[in-house]
């Protein structure tokens, strides 16, 4: 995939002429930087962190996940040109967050890290989460891991008090059969991967105008990452994926945020060729063709959301 994927790219007068060499980073295809302009504290709000030399998986993790460690992944913000980031627990480690709360002390003040919990996390233990960055809790519904709609409830209670939001990992039929739990949950909901809507369906999916329903209420964000997950039109373009993007974004573009999913573990679990993260970034300017709103998506968004300082 290369960062140029359409006419409304290659003639944008929002991109500079020429593109700086990049490096080339692990499980990202491609050395380009990104042609879209890159604004100052941009967020990457939707990465994970592998360390399993340090910190290993649980015993029933058959994916074999790559070790994506915090250096690696700085690789990866000097290419794309961001400087804050979300960790998101990744489901090889469990509710063990020993992993994601080592590298939130590595990566400091610009990071924030949503963890994976159940029912037997204390307060303690919570607030000793929210004093190293971390700023919600995922339900990994698409795995299996949870569908306990009582513990996802008294969970999100919980958090609730410590301004964290809820983020659901699931299928676009999981968000239609859980509407009314959705509808009840005290916290702000955070929807990954764009709600995982289906193509061929897209939009006409009963699921976007569940999302929507929520999005109108006020307490939910919705991910603009992944866009390789669900697409049928594939790269460079996505442009079925890129389609519900664009819908999301006219929708609530004060919701929306953008991540890039690195390292990409439902591909290299696959065994898929690893996505181009500057093309995926570049592909925001087909999402949100308007640079405010660019800039929200990417900075004003997730300070509000992630509680990061809002100069």
């Amino acid at each position: 995939m290369t960062a140029l994927t359409s006419k409304s790219i290659l003639n944008s007068d929002l991109f500079a002429a020429t593109a700086p060499a990049g490096i080339q980073v692990p499980y990202s295809t491609g050395r380009n930087r990104p042609l879209l302009h890159v604004p100052a504290n941009a967020c990457d709000c939707h990465h994970h962190i592998y360390d399993p030399v340090r910190f290993s998986y649980t015993p029933d993790d058959t994916r074999n996940q790559p070790p994506a460690t915090v250096d690696v992944y700085k690789m990866l913000q000097k290419r794309l040109g961001t400087s804050r980031d979300i960790m998101i627990q990744p489901s090889a480690y469990g509710t063990d967050n020993s992993c994601l709360l080592d590298a939130l002390k590595q990566m400091g003040s610009s990071a924030r890290g949503v963890a994976v919990v159940d029912r037997t996390v204390t307060d303690a233990e919570l607030a000793k989460m929210h004093e190293a960055g971390v700023r919600g809790i995922r339900f990994n519904i698409a795995t299996g891991a949870t569908n306990d709609e009582a513990m996802i409830l008294e969970l999100s209670r919980r958090v609730t008090t410590l301004g964290w939001h809820t983020a659901f990992w699931m299928t676009a039929d999981d968000t239609v059969r859980m509407a009314d739990l959705l509808n009840k949950l005290p916290s702000t909901i955070v929807f990954d991967h764009r709600g995982h809507i289906p193509q061929p369906d897209g939009i006409s999916h009963p699921a976007f105008k569940v999302i929507c329903n929520l999005l109108d209420k006020g307490r939910t964000w919705v991910k603009l990452s992944g866009l390789y997950q669900d697409s049928k039109a594939g790269e460079p373009g996505y442009a079925d994926t890129v389609r519900v993007g664009q819908a999301y974004v006219k929708h609530a573009p004060e919701r929306m945020v953008w991540g890039t999913d690195w390292p990409h573990p439902s591909e290299f679990s696959s065994r898929k060729p690893m996505p181009n993260d500057a093309g995926m970034l570049d592909l925001l300017a087909e999402q949100a063709p308007e640079e405010s709103i660019r800039t929200k998506i990417l900075v004003t968004n997730p300070a509000i959301l992630f509680g990061f300082p809002r100069s």
